[in-house]
């Protein structure tokens, strides 16, 4: 079965919704940057534009998550409280902290957002 076939297709726009709802998920409960960020790439591997990326969060969650949005694809960390962005030191930690704890893949990105262990 080739790429190009009806049933590869939709499996692949199914994935790409569920990876969008994903990220509307993440910012709406306002998770922590690490997790936004993974989400981000995933979708960037689906070869999505980063504008068009801001103006669907921007019509689904609203301007605040499309600023976070925004600050996040630009490489800045930021916190979801609106609070300072964390120092480089900050961020280096939280970041060695999640690969810690092992939440790596799909399953544990989801875990993470509905909050199971």
């Amino acid at each position: 079965m080739s790429d190009k076939s009806p049933e590869m297709t939709e499996i692949k726009t199914m994935w790409s919704e569920s990876l969008l709802e994903t990220l509307y998920v993440v910012l709406r409960k306002e998770k922590e940057d690490e997790m936004v960020q993974e989400v981000i790439v995933d979708l960037r591997a689906k070869e999505y534009d980063d504008e068009y990326l801001i103006n669907k969060v921007k019509k689904k969650v609203g301007p605040a998550a499309a600023t976070r949005m925004e600050a996040l694809l630009a490489g800045k960390a930021t916190s979801a409280d609106g609070a300072k962005p964390l120092s480089q030191a900050d961020q280096a930690r939280a970041n060695a902290a999640a690969k810690k704890r092992g939440k790596g893949g799909l399953v544990g990105k989801i875990k993470g957002i509905f909050g199971g262990d």
